[in-house]
């Protein structure tokens, strides 16, 4: 009989330290007054250390948006595969996106202060962003709706993927859980039904 081996965790890489320095610096400073200095001084580093990773601070920022974006959506496709009925894999994959913007230090700290860095990078059709998000949207979509035909799918993606990137710059008046069941039920039965079962009969005179 042999005995099991635990592995010991493994250290970030110098990549992983960086990334991580950058998203604390910046949180710190914004992305605008953001230095590859305040990079290597976060992360206990050399400034020649962050520049054989990065050319510059933009491909430094363009890889921590996507990173962070990749771990949104981590968390979005976990609470989602939680779910088999199509509306609560989407309610669940919604409420996820939304603590997640709501709770991101970063992302607070870009819509209170710097809104004109931000707004490129989470709206345009072509920013890291939506690119990401998208195709990870339908995934959802589509496992919950196999029915869908592309065209529609592609329309009901791109509708969700501008609600979750529009909410994360301005949140919601309602909470979390409220909105992503709200827009959960309107894009799988019709918004008629969910106002019909929420609201009060009209009583007579």
């Amino acid at each position: 009989m042999t005995e099991s081996s635990t592995e010991a965790p493994r250290e970030p890489s110098v990549r992983q330290q960086l990334l991580a320095a950058a998203l604390e610096a910046a949180t710190v400073h914004g992305i605008s007054k953001l230095s590859m200095g305040d990079v290597a001084r976060t992360a206990g580093l050399s400034r020649q250390t962050v520049y054989r990773y990065f050319p510059n601070k933009e491909a430094l920022v363009a890889e921590v948006v996507a990173e962070e974006t990749g771990a949104l959506i981590e968390r979005v496709l976990l609470a989602g595969a939680r779910h088999a009925d199509p509306r609560d894999r989407l309610e669940a994959g919604f409420l996820a996106a939304l603590e997640a913007a709501r709770d991101h230090p970063l992302l607070d700290r870009l819509v209170r202060t710097e809104p004109e860095t931000l707004l490129p990078m989470l709206v345009s059709d072509g920013g890291p962003v939506t690119a990401q998000v998208r195709p990870v949207v339908e995934t959802v979509i589509a496992a919950g709706q196999p029915h869908l035909d592309a065209v529609p799918l592609r329309r009901l993606a791109d509708i969700i993927t501008r609600l979750l990137i529009s909410y994360a710059v301005s949140a919601p008046d309602d909470p979390p859980e409220v909105v992503a069941g709200f827009v959960a039920t309107a894009l799988t039965h019709g918004v008629g039904g969910e106002l019909v079962a929420t609201s009060t009969p009209p009583t007579g005179d």
